[in-house]
Protein backbone atom coordinates (compact mmCIF):
# COMPACT_ATOMS: atom_id res chain seq x y z
CA UNK A 1 0.00 0.00 0.00
CA UNK A 2 2.88 2.36 0.90
CA UNK A 3 4.70 1.63 -2.41
CA UNK A 4 1.03 2.45 -4.34
CA UNK A 5 0.97 5.74 -2.69
CA UNK A 6 4.33 6.25 -3.49
CA UNK A 7 3.64 5.40 -7.48
CA UNK A 8 0.69 8.30 -6.88
CA UNK A 9 2.85 10.88 -5.50
CA UNK A 10 5.53 10.68 -8.28
CA UNK A 11 3.30 10.84 -11.05
CA UNK A 12 1.49 14.17 -9.17
CA UNK A 13 5.07 15.38 -9.36
CA UNK A 14 5.58 14.31 -12.65
CA UNK A 15 2.29 15.94 -14.03
CA UNK A 16 3.69 19.40 -12.69
CA UNK A 17 7.24 19.18 -13.64
CA UNK A 18 5.84 18.36 -17.05
CA UNK A 19 3.81 21.87 -17.26
CA UNK A 20 6.38 23.74 -15.40
CA UNK A 21 9.15 23.07 -17.74
CA UNK A 22 9.64 22.71 -21.13
CA UNK A 23 7.74 19.87 -23.28
CA UNK A 24 10.77 18.64 -24.18
CA UNK A 25 12.06 17.14 -20.95
CA UNK A 26 11.12 13.38 -20.36
CA UNK A 27 11.53 12.10 -16.75
CA UNK A 28 10.46 7.67 -16.39
CA UNK A 29 10.40 6.71 -13.14
CA UNK A 30 10.00 2.97 -12.56
CA UNK A 31 9.30 1.47 -9.90
CA UNK A 32 8.31 -2.12 -8.63
CA UNK A 33 4.85 -2.99 -6.99
CA UNK A 34 2.10 -5.78 -6.55
CA UNK A 35 -0.83 -6.12 -8.39
CA UNK A 36 -3.47 -7.98 -7.17
CA UNK A 37 -6.51 -9.77 -9.11
CA UNK A 38 -10.06 -10.45 -8.49
CA UNK A 39 -10.58 -14.16 -9.37
CA UNK A 40 -13.61 -14.34 -11.65
CA UNK A 41 -16.92 -16.69 -11.32
CA UNK A 42 -19.42 -17.88 -13.67
CA UNK A 43 -23.40 -16.39 -13.59
CA UNK A 44 -25.72 -19.18 -13.35
CA UNK A 45 -28.83 -17.87 -14.07
CA UNK A 46 -30.41 -17.94 -17.81
CA UNK A 47 -31.63 -14.98 -19.22
CA UNK A 48 -34.80 -13.95 -19.59
CA UNK A 49 -37.65 -11.40 -20.98
CA UNK A 50 -38.98 -9.36 -18.67
CA UNK A 51 -42.72 -8.57 -19.74
CA UNK A 52 -43.91 -4.46 -19.20
CA UNK A 53 -47.80 -5.24 -19.05
CA UNK A 54 -48.92 -4.92 -15.56
CA UNK A 55 -51.67 -7.46 -14.79
CA UNK A 56 -54.56 -5.45 -12.73
CA UNK A 57 -55.40 -6.99 -9.88
CA UNK A 58 -59.33 -7.76 -9.55
CA UNK A 59 -60.94 -6.61 -6.35
CA UNK A 60 -64.13 -8.31 -5.30
CA UNK A 61 -66.88 -6.09 -3.06
CA UNK A 62 -69.13 -8.18 -1.13
CA UNK A 63 -73.21 -7.06 -1.05
CA UNK A 64 -74.53 -6.32 1.99
CA UNK A 65 -77.95 -7.26 2.40
CA UNK A 66 -80.13 -4.68 4.30
CA UNK A 67 -83.65 -5.02 4.67
CA UNK A 68 -85.95 -1.76 4.33
CA UNK A 69 -89.65 -1.69 5.72
CA UNK A 70 -92.08 -0.98 3.37
CA UNK A 71 -95.86 0.22 3.45
CA UNK A 72 -98.50 0.31 1.22
CA UNK A 73 -101.50 2.63 1.31
CA UNK A 74 -104.22 3.12 -0.88
CA UNK A 75 -106.23 6.19 -1.97
CA UNK A 76 -109.91 5.73 -3.48
CA UNK A 77 -110.78 6.68 -6.63
CA UNK A 78 -113.51 8.86 -7.38
CA UNK A 79 -116.37 7.16 -9.51
CA UNK A 80 -115.98 8.57 -13.39
CA UNK A 81 -119.28 9.60 -15.28
CA UNK A 82 -119.42 8.28 -18.49
CA UNK A 83 -122.47 9.29 -20.97
CA UNK A 84 -123.40 6.72 -23.57
CA UNK A 85 -124.32 8.19 -26.96
CA UNK A 86 -124.26 7.47 -30.67
CA UNK A 87 -121.50 8.23 -32.77
CA UNK A 88 -123.90 10.61 -34.60
CA UNK A 89 -126.36 12.64 -33.18
CA UNK A 90 -130.00 11.77 -35.10
CA UNK A 91 -131.05 14.39 -37.65
CA UNK A 92 -133.89 14.82 -39.64
CA UNK A 93 -133.88 15.03 -43.89
CA UNK A 94 -136.95 17.58 -43.63
CA UNK A 95 -139.34 20.05 -41.94
CA UNK A 96 -142.78 21.26 -42.47
CA UNK A 97 -143.61 25.17 -42.05
CA UNK A 98 -146.95 26.25 -41.59
CA UNK A 99 -148.93 29.23 -40.60
CA UNK A 100 -151.28 32.08 -41.37
CA UNK A 101 -151.39 35.84 -40.58
CA UNK A 102 -153.13 39.22 -40.72
CA UNK A 103 -154.59 39.97 -44.46
CA UNK A 104 -155.61 36.51 -44.60
CA UNK A 105 -152.24 35.63 -45.29
CA UNK A 106 -151.29 31.76 -45.74
CA UNK A 107 -147.40 30.58 -45.59
CA UNK A 108 -146.59 26.95 -46.28
CA UNK A 109 -142.86 25.63 -46.49
CA UNK A 110 -141.02 22.02 -47.07
CA UNK A 111 -138.00 21.62 -47.29
CA UNK A 112 -136.41 17.36 -47.62
CA UNK A 113 -133.31 16.46 -47.99
CA UNK A 114 -130.98 13.48 -47.86
CA UNK A 115 -128.48 12.75 -44.90
CA UNK A 116 -125.00 11.08 -44.62
CA UNK A 117 -124.13 9.75 -47.99
CA UNK A 118 -120.67 10.60 -49.16
CA UNK A 119 -121.28 9.95 -52.71
CA UNK A 120 -124.98 11.64 -53.23
CA UNK A 121 -126.59 14.66 -51.75
CA UNK A 122 -130.08 15.69 -52.88
CA UNK A 123 -132.88 17.52 -51.85
CA UNK A 124 -136.05 19.54 -52.82
CA UNK A 125 -137.29 23.19 -51.04
CA UNK A 126 -140.39 24.81 -51.86
CA UNK A 127 -142.64 27.87 -50.05
CA UNK A 128 -145.76 29.37 -50.63
CA UNK A 129 -146.81 32.89 -49.84
CA UNK A 130 -150.38 34.61 -50.54
CA UNK A 131 -152.47 37.50 -49.15
CA UNK A 132 -155.76 38.22 -49.95
CA UNK A 133 -155.99 41.35 -48.08
CA UNK A 134 -156.46 45.09 -49.18
CA UNK A 135 -154.83 48.26 -49.29
CA UNK A 136 -158.03 51.10 -47.91
CA UNK A 137 -158.63 53.30 -51.37
CA UNK A 138 -156.32 51.07 -53.82
CA UNK A 139 -157.16 48.90 -56.31
CA UNK A 140 -157.58 45.26 -54.83
CA UNK A 141 -153.60 44.24 -54.05
CA UNK A 142 -154.21 40.24 -53.86
CA UNK A 143 -150.98 38.40 -54.45
CA UNK A 144 -149.68 35.07 -54.61
CA UNK A 145 -146.17 33.74 -54.70
CA UNK A 146 -145.21 30.54 -55.16
CA UNK A 147 -141.39 28.76 -55.67
CA UNK A 148 -139.41 25.61 -55.54
CA UNK A 149 -136.23 23.98 -56.50
CA UNK A 150 -134.26 20.73 -56.56
CA UNK A 151 -130.69 20.10 -56.08
CA UNK A 152 -128.05 17.49 -55.87
CA UNK A 153 -124.59 16.81 -55.80
CA UNK A 154 -122.73 13.98 -57.06
CA UNK A 155 -119.41 12.92 -55.60
CA UNK A 156 -116.97 10.92 -57.98
CA UNK A 157 -113.68 9.63 -56.54
CA UNK A 158 -111.95 13.08 -58.18
CA UNK A 159 -114.92 15.45 -59.71
CA UNK A 160 -118.32 16.68 -58.71
CA UNK A 161 -120.82 17.02 -60.59
CA UNK A 162 -123.76 19.68 -58.97
CA UNK A 163 -127.08 20.35 -60.70
CA UNK A 164 -130.44 22.49 -59.37
CA UNK A 165 -133.67 22.79 -61.39
CA UNK A 166 -135.67 26.05 -60.29
CA UNK A 167 -139.47 26.73 -60.36
CA UNK A 168 -141.44 30.02 -59.97
CA UNK A 169 -145.22 31.43 -60.12
CA UNK A 170 -145.60 34.30 -59.17
CA UNK A 171 -149.39 36.22 -59.51
CA UNK A 172 -150.23 39.74 -58.67
CA UNK A 173 -151.98 42.56 -59.33
CA UNK A 174 -151.06 46.70 -60.82
CA UNK A 175 -152.93 47.64 -57.76
CA UNK A 176 -151.10 51.05 -58.09
CA UNK A 177 -154.79 53.31 -58.66
CA UNK A 178 -156.83 54.86 -56.17
CA UNK A 179 -160.10 52.74 -56.92
CA UNK A 180 -161.17 50.50 -54.67
CA UNK A 181 -164.23 49.54 -56.52
CA UNK A 182 -162.30 48.00 -59.55
CA UNK A 183 -162.80 44.23 -60.16
CA UNK A 184 -159.68 42.14 -58.73
CA UNK A 185 -159.25 40.51 -62.35
CA UNK A 186 -159.19 43.46 -64.18
CA UNK A 187 -155.37 44.34 -63.49
CA UNK A 188 -154.02 40.96 -62.66
CA UNK A 189 -150.84 39.44 -64.02
CA UNK A 190 -148.93 36.32 -63.28
CA UNK A 191 -145.08 35.37 -64.94
CA UNK A 192 -143.71 31.91 -64.63
CA UNK A 193 -139.80 31.01 -64.50
CA UNK A 194 -138.10 27.61 -64.91
CA UNK A 195 -134.78 27.57 -64.82
CA UNK A 196 -131.75 24.15 -64.87
CA UNK A 197 -127.95 24.80 -63.57
CA UNK A 198 -125.31 21.86 -64.12
CA UNK A 199 -121.92 22.10 -63.28
CA UNK A 200 -118.73 19.76 -63.15
CA UNK A 201 -115.35 20.58 -61.10
CA UNK A 202 -112.33 18.69 -60.34
CA UNK A 203 -111.65 17.60 -56.68
CA UNK A 204 -108.09 18.56 -55.58
CA UNK A 205 -107.78 17.01 -52.22
CA UNK A 206 -104.19 16.25 -52.06
CA UNK A 207 -102.21 18.20 -54.62
CA UNK A 208 -103.29 22.00 -54.91
CA UNK A 209 -100.13 22.51 -57.78
CA UNK A 210 -103.04 21.75 -60.36
CA UNK A 211 -105.24 23.19 -62.88
CA UNK A 212 -108.82 23.26 -61.21
CA UNK A 213 -111.34 23.82 -63.44
CA UNK A 214 -115.37 24.18 -63.67
CA UNK A 215 -117.21 23.70 -66.41
CA UNK A 216 -121.07 25.82 -65.99
CA UNK A 217 -124.39 25.71 -68.08
CA UNK A 218 -127.81 26.63 -67.56
CA UNK A 219 -131.03 27.41 -68.87
CA UNK A 220 -134.03 29.34 -68.10
CA UNK A 221 -137.32 30.05 -69.65
CA UNK A 222 -139.03 33.31 -68.31
CA UNK A 223 -142.48 34.32 -69.45
CA UNK A 224 -145.90 36.04 -68.40
CA UNK A 225 -149.28 34.33 -69.19
CA UNK A 226 -153.12 34.96 -68.49
CA UNK A 227 -155.28 32.32 -67.81
CA UNK A 228 -158.33 33.35 -70.15
CA UNK A 229 -156.31 35.20 -72.43
CA UNK A 230 -156.71 33.63 -76.00
CA UNK A 231 -153.26 35.97 -77.51
CA UNK A 232 -150.83 34.42 -75.89
CA UNK A 233 -148.07 35.43 -78.18
CA UNK A 234 -148.85 38.77 -76.79
CA UNK A 235 -147.21 38.10 -73.38
CA UNK A 236 -143.47 38.32 -73.08
CA UNK A 237 -141.30 35.56 -73.08
CA UNK A 238 -137.49 34.68 -72.90
CA UNK A 239 -134.85 31.80 -73.47
CA UNK A 240 -131.57 32.45 -71.71
CA UNK A 241 -128.76 30.27 -71.95
CA UNK A 242 -125.28 30.69 -70.31
CA UNK A 243 -121.81 28.35 -71.25
CA UNK A 244 -118.99 28.94 -69.31
CA UNK A 245 -116.00 27.43 -67.50
CA UNK A 246 -113.74 28.56 -64.38
CA UNK A 247 -109.78 28.05 -64.51
CA UNK A 248 -107.59 28.31 -61.98
CA UNK A 249 -103.47 26.99 -61.73
CA UNK A 250 -100.98 28.09 -58.47
CA UNK A 251 -97.36 28.07 -59.14
CA UNK A 252 -95.63 28.95 -55.83
CA UNK A 253 -97.10 32.46 -54.66
CA UNK A 254 -98.99 32.65 -57.89
CA UNK A 255 -102.49 32.29 -59.10
CA UNK A 256 -103.37 32.45 -62.89
CA UNK A 257 -107.25 32.41 -63.60
CA UNK A 258 -109.24 32.81 -66.45
CA UNK A 259 -113.78 33.28 -66.31
CA UNK A 260 -115.02 32.25 -69.77
CA UNK A 261 -118.58 32.62 -70.00
CA UNK A 262 -121.36 32.91 -73.26
CA UNK A 263 -124.99 34.91 -72.01
CA UNK A 264 -127.47 34.29 -75.29
CA UNK A 265 -131.00 35.71 -74.48
CA UNK A 266 -133.76 35.80 -76.48
CA UNK A 267 -137.18 38.47 -76.13
CA UNK A 268 -140.05 38.57 -77.52
CA UNK A 269 -143.02 40.32 -77.07
CA UNK A 270 -146.35 40.92 -79.79
CA UNK A 271 -144.63 39.33 -82.44
CA UNK A 272 -147.63 38.22 -84.16
CA UNK A 273 -150.63 40.79 -82.75
CA UNK A 274 -150.81 43.12 -85.64
CA UNK A 275 -152.24 46.00 -83.32
CA UNK A 276 -149.27 46.41 -81.33
CA UNK A 277 -146.19 46.67 -84.82
CA UNK A 278 -144.59 50.10 -82.66
CA UNK A 279 -144.10 47.96 -79.79
CA UNK A 280 -143.43 44.40 -80.94
CA UNK A 281 -140.24 43.34 -79.17
CA UNK A 282 -137.91 40.46 -80.62
CA UNK A 283 -134.57 41.19 -78.79
CA UNK A 284 -131.43 39.47 -78.15
CA UNK A 285 -128.69 40.97 -76.38
CA UNK A 286 -125.82 38.33 -76.22
CA UNK A 287 -122.26 38.60 -74.25
CA UNK A 288 -119.33 36.65 -74.33
CA UNK A 289 -117.19 37.17 -71.36
CA UNK A 290 -113.21 36.78 -70.76
CA UNK A 291 -111.45 37.66 -67.51
CA UNK A 292 -108.05 37.06 -67.31
CA UNK A 293 -106.32 37.84 -64.15
CA UNK A 294 -103.04 36.92 -61.88
CA UNK A 295 -103.23 37.03 -57.91
CA UNK A 296 -99.97 36.80 -56.12
CA UNK A 297 -98.66 36.41 -52.61
CA UNK A 298 -96.02 38.07 -50.92
CA UNK A 299 -94.72 38.87 -47.14
CA UNK A 300 -95.67 35.18 -45.88
CA UNK A 301 -99.26 36.36 -47.79
CA UNK A 302 -99.82 39.23 -45.99
CA UNK A 303 -100.29 40.85 -49.12
CA UNK A 304 -102.32 39.78 -52.19
CA UNK A 305 -102.24 42.20 -55.98
CA UNK A 306 -104.75 40.96 -58.52
CA UNK A 307 -103.94 41.92 -62.02
CA UNK A 308 -105.78 41.66 -65.09
CA UNK A 309 -108.21 42.40 -66.99
CA UNK A 310 -112.17 42.44 -68.02
CA UNK A 311 -113.39 41.80 -71.56
CA UNK A 312 -116.81 41.72 -72.62
CA UNK A 313 -117.96 41.63 -76.34
CA UNK A 314 -121.56 42.91 -76.46
CA UNK A 315 -123.21 42.15 -79.54
CA UNK A 316 -126.30 44.03 -78.95
CA UNK A 317 -124.70 47.42 -78.62
CA UNK A 318 -123.28 50.19 -80.54
CA UNK A 319 -120.13 49.66 -78.90
CA UNK A 320 -119.23 45.51 -79.06
CA UNK A 321 -115.55 45.96 -77.74
CA UNK A 322 -115.46 46.65 -73.39
CA UNK A 323 -112.87 46.29 -72.11
CA UNK A 324 -112.16 47.15 -68.14
CA UNK A 325 -108.79 47.02 -65.82
CA UNK A 326 -108.34 44.98 -63.10
CA UNK A 327 -106.10 45.76 -60.42
CA UNK A 328 -106.82 44.73 -56.70
CA UNK A 329 -104.65 45.02 -53.57
CA UNK A 330 -104.73 44.57 -49.84
CA UNK A 331 -102.33 44.34 -47.22
CA UNK A 332 -102.97 42.49 -43.67
CA UNK A 333 -101.64 44.27 -40.78
CA UNK A 334 -100.95 43.59 -37.16
CA UNK A 335 -101.78 39.47 -38.19
CA UNK A 336 -105.11 40.61 -40.08
CA UNK A 337 -106.34 43.00 -37.39
CA UNK A 338 -106.06 45.53 -39.91
CA UNK A 339 -106.46 44.86 -44.11
CA UNK A 340 -106.17 48.16 -46.32
CA UNK A 341 -107.46 47.57 -49.55
CA UNK A 342 -107.66 49.68 -53.01
CA UNK A 343 -108.81 48.75 -56.28
CA UNK A 344 -110.19 49.29 -59.47
CA UNK A 345 -112.65 46.99 -61.00
CA UNK A 346 -116.18 46.53 -63.30
CA UNK A 347 -117.69 44.59 -66.07
CA UNK A 348 -120.96 44.35 -68.29
CA UNK A 349 -123.91 43.36 -66.55
CA UNK A 350 -126.69 41.24 -68.88
CA UNK A 351 -130.51 42.46 -68.14
CA UNK A 352 -133.52 40.54 -69.10
CA UNK A 353 -136.54 40.54 -68.76
CA UNK A 354 -136.51 38.18 -66.12
CA UNK A 355 -134.23 40.35 -64.03
CA UNK A 356 -136.31 43.31 -64.42
CA UNK A 357 -139.83 41.45 -63.78
CA UNK A 358 -137.95 40.41 -60.30
CA UNK A 359 -136.50 44.32 -59.71
CA UNK A 360 -139.61 45.62 -60.41
CA UNK A 361 -142.82 43.31 -61.04
CA UNK A 362 -145.10 46.48 -61.92
CA UNK A 363 -143.33 46.88 -65.47
CA UNK A 364 -144.87 46.63 -68.82
CA UNK A 365 -144.45 43.56 -70.66
CA UNK A 366 -142.56 45.43 -73.63
CA UNK A 367 -139.14 46.74 -72.76
CA UNK A 368 -136.16 47.48 -74.44
CA UNK A 369 -133.28 45.39 -73.66
CA UNK A 370 -129.54 46.89 -72.66
CA UNK A 371 -126.34 45.49 -70.80
CA UNK A 372 -125.25 47.91 -67.78
CA UNK A 373 -121.70 48.49 -68.02
CA UNK A 374 -120.01 49.26 -64.61
CA UNK A 375 -116.50 50.65 -63.82
CA UNK A 376 -115.48 50.61 -60.03
CA UNK A 377 -112.71 52.57 -58.30
CA UNK A 378 -112.67 51.48 -54.63
CA UNK A 379 -110.57 51.82 -51.17
CA UNK A 380 -111.24 50.79 -47.76
CA UNK A 381 -109.85 49.46 -44.55
CA UNK A 382 -111.60 46.27 -42.78
CA UNK A 383 -110.53 44.10 -39.39
CA UNK A 384 -111.17 43.33 -36.41
CA UNK A 385 -111.34 45.09 -32.98
CA UNK A 386 -111.02 42.39 -30.60
CA UNK A 387 -112.65 38.28 -30.92
CA UNK A 388 -115.92 39.60 -31.07
CA UNK A 389 -115.99 42.83 -33.32
CA UNK A 390 -115.28 43.50 -36.55
CA UNK A 391 -115.64 46.21 -38.88
CA UNK A 392 -115.56 47.72 -42.58
CA UNK A 393 -115.05 51.00 -43.89
CA UNK A 394 -115.17 51.92 -47.71
CA UNK A 395 -115.63 54.52 -50.09
CA UNK A 396 -116.12 53.73 -53.58
CA UNK A 397 -116.83 55.57 -57.04
CA UNK A 398 -118.84 53.54 -59.91
CA UNK A 399 -119.62 54.79 -63.29
CA UNK A 400 -122.70 53.38 -64.76
CA UNK A 401 -123.18 53.41 -68.52
CA UNK A 402 -127.28 52.67 -69.65
CA UNK A 403 -128.26 51.70 -66.34
CA UNK A 404 -131.47 50.88 -65.52
CA UNK A 405 -134.32 53.17 -64.07
CA UNK A 406 -137.83 52.83 -63.89
CA UNK A 407 -140.48 55.85 -64.63
CA UNK A 408 -143.94 55.53 -64.24
CA UNK A 409 -145.94 54.96 -67.71
CA UNK A 410 -148.46 57.78 -69.29
CA UNK A 411 -149.07 55.72 -72.55
CA UNK A 412 -150.61 52.54 -71.58
CA UNK A 413 -151.36 52.67 -67.97
CA UNK A 414 -152.98 55.70 -65.84
CA UNK A 415 -149.12 55.77 -64.15
CA UNK A 416 -149.69 52.32 -62.34
CA UNK A 417 -147.07 50.66 -64.77
CA UNK A 418 -143.21 51.32 -65.39
CA UNK A 419 -141.68 51.55 -68.48
CA UNK A 420 -137.49 50.94 -68.32
CA UNK A 421 -134.97 53.64 -69.00
CA UNK A 422 -131.40 53.48 -69.35
CA UNK A 423 -129.20 56.32 -68.34
CA UNK A 424 -125.24 57.21 -67.18
CA UNK A 425 -124.94 57.36 -63.89
CA UNK A 426 -122.03 57.87 -61.46
CA UNK A 427 -122.32 56.91 -57.84
CA UNK A 428 -120.14 57.82 -55.00
CA UNK A 429 -120.65 56.02 -51.77
CA UNK A 430 -119.63 56.29 -48.67
CA UNK A 431 -119.69 53.73 -45.80
CA UNK A 432 -118.94 51.71 -43.20
CA UNK A 433 -120.44 48.48 -41.18
CA UNK A 434 -120.19 46.71 -37.41
CA UNK A 435 -120.55 43.62 -36.82
CA UNK A 436 -120.30 41.69 -33.31
CA UNK A 437 -120.87 38.22 -32.40
CA UNK A 438 -120.51 36.44 -29.28
CA UNK A 439 -120.09 32.66 -30.50
CA UNK A 440 -123.72 31.28 -31.86
CA UNK A 441 -125.30 33.38 -28.78
CA UNK A 442 -125.77 36.90 -29.95
CA UNK A 443 -124.95 38.70 -33.35
CA UNK A 444 -125.78 42.26 -34.56
CA UNK A 445 -125.00 44.08 -37.84
CA UNK A 446 -124.89 48.01 -38.86
CA UNK A 447 -124.43 48.93 -42.12
CA UNK A 448 -124.40 52.72 -43.24
CA UNK A 449 -124.17 53.98 -46.62
CA UNK A 450 -124.77 57.31 -48.06
CA UNK A 451 -125.02 57.44 -52.21
CA UNK A 452 -124.40 60.72 -54.51
CA UNK A 453 -125.84 60.10 -57.20
CA UNK A 454 -125.19 62.36 -60.36
CA UNK A 455 -127.55 61.50 -63.96
CA UNK A 456 -126.53 61.88 -67.14
CA UNK A 457 -130.44 62.78 -68.91
CA UNK A 458 -132.61 62.12 -66.44
CA UNK A 459 -133.27 64.79 -63.19
CA UNK A 460 -133.07 62.17 -60.45
CA UNK A 461 -131.56 58.28 -60.13
CA UNK A 462 -135.67 57.62 -59.97
CA UNK A 463 -136.24 55.56 -56.21
CA UNK A 464 -132.97 54.94 -55.52
CA UNK A 465 -132.07 56.07 -52.12
CA UNK A 466 -129.54 58.65 -51.12
CA UNK A 467 -129.02 57.35 -47.10
CA UNK A 468 -129.44 53.54 -46.60
CA UNK A 469 -129.35 52.18 -42.64
CA UNK A 470 -129.52 48.38 -42.24
CA UNK A 471 -129.58 47.04 -38.58
CA UNK A 472 -129.75 43.58 -37.67
CA UNK A 473 -129.82 41.29 -34.73
CA UNK A 474 -130.58 37.94 -33.44
CA UNK A 475 -130.38 36.22 -30.03
CA UNK A 476 -130.42 32.31 -28.88
CA UNK A 477 -131.69 31.73 -25.94
CA UNK A 478 -130.41 28.64 -24.27
CA UNK A 479 -131.00 26.83 -27.55
CA UNK A 480 -135.25 27.35 -26.90
CA UNK A 481 -135.51 30.69 -27.73
CA UNK A 482 -134.98 32.44 -30.63
CA UNK A 483 -135.34 36.10 -31.57
CA UNK A 484 -134.86 38.06 -34.72
CA UNK A 485 -134.69 41.68 -35.47
CA UNK A 486 -134.08 44.05 -38.32
CA UNK A 487 -134.51 47.44 -39.43
CA UNK A 488 -133.88 49.46 -42.68
CA UNK A 489 -133.94 53.15 -43.30
CA UNK A 490 -133.84 54.48 -46.94
CA UNK A 491 -134.09 58.50 -47.24
CA UNK A 492 -133.33 60.43 -49.96
CA UNK A 493 -135.47 58.84 -52.67
CA UNK A 494 -136.65 61.01 -55.50
CA UNK A 495 -140.08 60.00 -57.66
CA UNK A 496 -140.86 60.84 -61.09
CA UNK A 497 -143.71 62.14 -59.93
CA UNK A 498 -142.39 65.92 -60.15
CA UNK A 499 -141.85 65.69 -64.34
CA UNK A 500 -145.12 63.64 -64.63
CA UNK A 501 -147.37 65.89 -62.64
CA UNK A 502 -145.78 69.23 -62.81
CA UNK A 503 -146.91 71.61 -60.02
CA UNK A 504 -144.40 75.01 -59.68
CA UNK A 505 -145.98 75.52 -56.13
CA UNK A 506 -145.43 72.19 -55.15
CA UNK A 507 -141.91 71.23 -54.05
CA UNK A 508 -141.95 67.98 -52.64
CA UNK A 509 -143.24 65.99 -55.81
CA UNK A 510 -140.02 64.83 -56.34
CA UNK A 511 -139.74 63.59 -52.97
CA UNK A 512 -140.62 59.17 -52.84
CA UNK A 513 -140.94 59.20 -49.43
CA UNK A 514 -138.93 57.69 -46.29
CA UNK A 515 -138.48 54.35 -46.07
CA UNK A 516 -138.72 52.72 -42.36
CA UNK A 517 -139.53 48.93 -41.77
CA UNK A 518 -138.65 46.82 -38.85
CA UNK A 519 -139.93 43.16 -38.64
CA UNK A 520 -139.27 40.98 -35.36
CA UNK A 521 -139.60 37.40 -35.14
CA UNK A 522 -139.81 34.98 -32.41
CA UNK A 523 -139.75 31.23 -32.27
CA UNK A 524 -139.67 28.92 -29.51
CA UNK A 525 -138.02 25.22 -30.10
CA UNK A 526 -140.07 22.61 -27.96
CA UNK A 527 -137.66 19.79 -29.19
CA UNK A 528 -135.22 19.17 -32.22
CA UNK A 529 -138.43 18.38 -33.91
CA UNK A 530 -141.51 20.72 -33.18
CA UNK A 531 -141.37 24.54 -33.03
CA UNK A 532 -143.23 27.53 -32.98
CA UNK A 533 -142.85 30.78 -34.36
CA UNK A 534 -144.05 34.29 -34.86
CA UNK A 535 -142.98 37.33 -36.99
CA UNK A 536 -144.25 41.08 -36.97
CA UNK A 537 -143.82 43.24 -39.45
CA UNK A 538 -143.78 46.65 -40.25
CA UNK A 539 -143.95 46.77 -36.70
CA UNK A 540 -144.30 50.99 -36.99
CA UNK A 541 -146.83 50.47 -39.38
CA UNK A 542 -145.51 52.79 -41.59
CA UNK A 543 -147.34 52.46 -44.99
CA UNK A 544 -144.88 54.23 -47.29
CA UNK A 545 -144.32 54.14 -51.09
CA UNK A 546 -141.56 51.23 -52.36
CA UNK A 547 -142.98 52.51 -56.02
CA UNK A 548 -144.76 55.71 -57.07
CA UNK A 549 -148.83 55.02 -56.67
CA UNK A 550 -147.58 51.45 -54.72
CA UNK A 551 -147.59 51.64 -50.89
CA UNK A 552 -147.35 48.59 -48.67
CA UNK A 553 -149.12 46.45 -46.43
CA UNK A 554 -149.29 48.07 -42.71
CA UNK A 555 -148.77 46.36 -39.13
CA UNK A 556 -148.91 42.90 -40.07
CA UNK A 557 -148.57 39.66 -37.89
CA UNK A 558 -148.02 36.01 -38.87
CA UNK A 559 -147.72 33.08 -36.66
CA UNK A 560 -147.32 29.23 -37.00
CA UNK A 561 -145.71 26.41 -36.44
CA UNK A 562 -142.52 24.32 -37.92
CA UNK A 563 -142.42 20.23 -37.63
CA UNK A 564 -139.53 17.90 -38.41
CA UNK A 565 -139.73 14.62 -39.83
Amino acid sequence: MINYIKVVIALSIGLVSTHSFSQEEVVHIISKANREISPSYRITENPKIIDTIVKTPKFTYPLLSRNMKISIQTEDIEASKIKIVDKLDKIYPGYIKVGLGTNTMPLGELYYNSIRNRKLFYGIHAKHLSSFGKIKDYAPAQFDHTKAKAFSNFYLSKHLIESEINWLNHGYNYYGIKNDSIPKDSLRNRVGAYQGKVSFSNLLRKDSARLAYKINADYGFFHEYLKDSAAISTNARENNFGLGTNLSYKQELNVFALDLDFRFNSYKFGESDTTLLAYRKNERNHILHFRPTISSYRFDDKLKIELGVDINFDFSANSIFKPLVVANLKYSLLDGMFIPYIGIDGGLKQNTFHNLNRANPYINSAVDLKNTKEFKIYGGIKGTLSKTISFDIHAQHIKFSDMVLFINDTIFSDQYKFNVLYDDVSKLTFGGSVTYQNHEKLKIDAIVDYNIYNTTDQKYAWYLPQLEITLRGSYNIYDKIYAKLDFTMKGGRKSPNGVLNPDPTNENLFEAGLIADANLHLEYRYNKRISAFLQFNNIANQKYHRWMNYPVYGFQVLGGVTFGF
